[in-house]
């Protein structure tokens, strides 16, 4: 609707000025904005106004949302002065917990802001089981998709069906499904609680007419369609009535589509068709962030799931607890450094460059590492495709080898053990409640109160160091790590601790502030909690469970204060970083590291960065979780534990995981049907302190079995330049070097070769507790067939190595098989 000449007067009169050509283009596209606002809210009364009457109404209304806007960007003004002030007051505090500069403090707070956010994503979480007990519900299906459930996280379609469609009715889709309509409902109220507590910490986002779901656009599917061709398929699935003109009448499908002709560029590229070479990019005012609005309307629940069965990335519970994760870490920056967090941060580094005479590295990385990481920069790929074929290669890395991890992870015991004494838990009270998890009336209990398995929130794989992506390799390394066993011992452990944790925290809660000692208030303040967040958490009315007192959430709550929800966020994410170094999972300063200081996905350093670094997590947060508690000791305190001394913390952590290091490397053993080695020399015991020491499956790589008959490069490559190079340096030697030795004349073992090759990058065949059965029943033999003389190099390399047998020699029958020698474990 273009503005006629005597409206541009009136409009210049009133400024004051001439307004300039770009100004009453802004005029005119918002009063046409709002004028098909109005439309789709009541089509047929709109239609029957004149069009005097229809500008008058729509430039009134327009009048008031930008009065409304400028109100609110007052109040956000405001907003950032007072989070500014409070900013710096926490990095005051800081300062003085770790007498630390100014750079190390906020490298500090900006991890509490993500153990914050954390909270806040387990909380709204755990209000979300209903919609969890929906999606997992097993009702109605056949065996094959039961077994694609638990092996693949499948859905169940005729309740996915009906889920969505109660979601886009709000809850009223007349499905006559109660599962469905009781997590329609829980979803609903959980995003509208996010987007109310948002939008109370500066931000604008609308409510939609009918019930939101993510929608989760897989870019390389789109494009391969071709930009007519997606737009003709999405055309049949939109609600016609969201798409009307200025006055009232429906869109004409040339007109729609156009529009999905420009929104193909955007989705296409991933939103690279809007930013301008040479422009920097990221968001700046986050509290706009979701303002936006949202162009793209199905027309009923049925239309959605076609799209995204044809368009769609990962499942749609994928979708929706990456909704919420996104939410919750928005919700915690504009809580914790205002509507503009960019221009806090900014502020806040160039205060600590000003303040430290030059930013100081923590861990090798600046600050603004740490910050990408946190608001999730480093993690948004600027490419999705080469993203995608880069997490691709990681995980066939992570199905092919990790198999056998959760034998590695006996060492958590350990660190399990050493984190409870450091947080002044009871041992025997730590064990009992990793043994409770077994229980599902307790695993119901904790998860309700924000304790929420790792595997159900799909968050960082503790080895791998970033989260496995839902798709074709995605699945097939989530369901390797669940028949491995790994995310049940994880998931028991840490949630074990967790539960020790919330109860060693409500026995703590019955003493004031000021009454503490001095260590329990350097240990809470760290983790950012406030005396005024302790004043909460005395008040709390503690939740009775199993003959125990618990600090939960609900009882936060209970506690009537009006900053309950930020103290509940706050004391969530303590446990939760807590129990990550109980059970090892990568902090900021590792993810740091692993991605060269935060480079972004989707780049090429970035993915190089990350195929290098795979598998070095666990050494890594071992590093900067336990060795720096260590090297930091009691700093004199009064009422620290035994185990912050700096010796006592060596001790307990170097003989905890060095003898479980032993008992993990004998198990491998076992598993791999050899003998228990000679434990009497000292290789062995170099072996199991590389074992539990930190290095944990890269101590596989540095002191690894040579039995595996692997290529000094090979080897090489693996240790330096992570498994992916060293897959590449195999199959160099599988092609280009079995071509040479062709050529030469020589016996090239390329079938030998290729076994094992392909035996590293498969998924399943080399789970623990049954690679030495398959190894016997097909492989052995096949692979002597290939390489003939293979099977007793491979027994000589391990009587070289370690002078052990084998309770089942490798190529041996069934009926060969003996018990293992335990007595070869000391030197019999």
């Amino acid at each position: 609707m273009a503005m006629k000449p005597q409206c541009i007067q009136a409009v210049n009169q009133a400024a004051g000025r001439a307004l300039r050509p770009a100004e009453i283009q802004g005029i005119e596209d918002r009063i046409s904005g709002t004028m098909r606002r109005l439309a789709q809210a009541d089509p047929a009364g709109w239609r029957g106004k004149s069009i005097n009457d229809r500008v008058m109404e729509a430039a009134t209304t327009a009048m008031k949302d930008l009065q409304a806007e400028a109100a609110r960007k007052v109040a956000n003004v405001q907003r950032q002065a007072l989070a500014t002030a409070a900013t710096a007051q926490r990095l005051t505090d800081l300062k003085a917990n770790m007498s630390s500069g100014q750079s190390k403090a906020l490298v500090q707070d900006i991890a509490n802001t993500q153990l914050y956010a954390d909270g806040i994503k387990r909380e709204n979480v755990s209000q979300l089981m209903d919609l969890i007990d929906a999606a997992t519900s097993k009702e109605g299906t056949g065996i094959g998709r039961r077994a694609a459930m638990f092996l693949f996280d499948a859905q169940n379609p005729q309740m996915t069906k009906d889920l969505v469609n109660e979601i886009f009715a709000m809850g009223q889709g007349g499905t006559g499904n109660k599962a469905a309509q009781s997590g329609a409902k829980a979803w609903l109220e959980v995003i509208e609680g996010m987007r109310q507590r948002f939008n109370a910490g500066g931000g604008d986002v609308g409510r939609l007419a009918y019930g939101y779901l993510p929608q989760p656009h897989d870019s390389a599917r789109v494009r391969n369609v071709g930009k007519d061709a997606w737009a003709a398929k999405t055309l049949p699935l939109l609600d016609r009535a969201r798409y009307v003109r200025e006055d009232g009448s429906r869109m004409a499908d040339n007109e729609v589509l156009d529009f999905l002709r420009a929104s193909y560029d955007t989705i296409a590229t991933d939103g690279l068709n809007k930013t301008t070479p040479g422009q920097t990019t990221g968001s700046g005012a986050r509290a706009n962030k979701g303002s936006d609005s949202r162009q793209i309307h199905f027309k009923d629940g049925d239309a959605y799931t076609a799209y995204l069965s044809d368009f769609g990335r990962g499942s749609m519970y994928d979708a929706m607890i990456g909704h919420v994760g996104v939410m919750a870490r928005d919700i915690g920056l504009v809580e914790r450094y205002g509507p503009n967090p960019e221009s806090q941060f900014r502020l806040q580094n160039d205060l600590a460059e000003r303040a430290d005479q030059g930013i100081k590295r923590s861990f090798g990385n600046k600050p603004q590492a740490y910050w990408d990481l946190m608001t999730g920069k480093a993690g948004a790929p600027e490419s999705a495709r080469l993203a995608q074929v880069g997490q691709d290669i990681r995980n066939i890395q992570t199905f092919g080898k990790l198999a056998g991890a959760v034998l590695s992870s006996i060492t958590d015991v350990g660190t399990l053990m050493v984190t409870a004494g450091y947080n002044k838990l009871g041992y025997w009270q730590t064990l009992k409640n990793v043994g409770k998890q077994a229980s599902p009336e307790v695993r119901e209990f904790l998860t309700s109160h924000g304790l929420i398995a790792e595997s159900l929130l799909s968050d960082l794989n503790r080895w791998a160091g970033e989260n496995i992506a839902n798709n074709w390799s995605g699945r097939l390394a989530n369901s390797t790590m669940r028949l491995s066993l790994m995310n049940v011992w994880t998931d028991s452990l840490r949630r074990g601790f967790s539960m020790t944790m919330m109860q060693g925290l409500a026995k703590l809660s019955q003493t004031k502030w000021a009454d503490l000692t001095e260590w329990d208030r350097s240990h809470l303040g760290r983790k950012g909690i406030t005396e005024a967040d302790w004043d909460v958490v005395t008040r709390a009315q503690l939740t009775d469970f199993q003959g125990a007192k618990f600090l939960t959430p609900e009882a936060i709550a209970a506690s009537g204060d009006a900053r309950s929800s930020e103290v509940t966020a706050k004391i969530l994410g303590f446990i939760t970083d807590e129990s990550e170094y109980a059970i090892i999972n990568p902090d900021l300063a590792t993810r740091a590291i692993q991605t060269w200081g935060g480079q972004q996905a989707g780049t090429g350093v970035g993915e190089l960065a990350r195929m290098t670094m795979q598998f070095k997590s666990f050494p890594i947060a071992m590093i900067s979780r336990h060795w720096r508690r260590m090297l930091e000791g009691d700093r004199g305190m009064d009422g620290a534990p035994k185990l912050a001394n700096k010796a006592a913390y060596a001790a307990a952590l170097f003989i905890t995981t060095t003898a479980l290091g032993a008992v993990a490397f004998q198990s491998k053993q076992v598993v791999q049907g050899k003998d228990p080695v000679d434990m009497t020399t000292p290789k062995f015991w170099a072996r199991a302190a590389a074992q539990g020491g930190g290095l944990g499956f890269m101590g596989d790589l540095v002191l690894g079995d040579t039995t595996d008959d692997r290529s000094p490069l090979d080897s090489l490559s693996r240790i330096t330049m992570g498994p992916t190079f060293g897959s590449a340096a195999d199959l160099w030697e599988l092609t280009k070097g079995n071509i040479d030795e062709l050529r030469a004349g020589k016996d090239t073992h390329a079938g030998a070769e290729a076994l094992r090759f392909s035996r590293s990058h498969l998924p399943y065949i080399n789970l623990w507790y049954a690679r030495t059965a398959l190894d016997h029943l097909v492989l052995h033999g096949l692979q002597e067939n290939l390489s003939p003389g293979y099977l007793q190099r491979q027994r000589s390399r391990h009587q070289k190595d370690w002078g052990g047998g084998y309770w089942w020699e490798p190529g041996a029958e069934f009926d060969d098989m003996r018990a293992p020698d335990m007595g070869a474990a000391i030197g019999e």
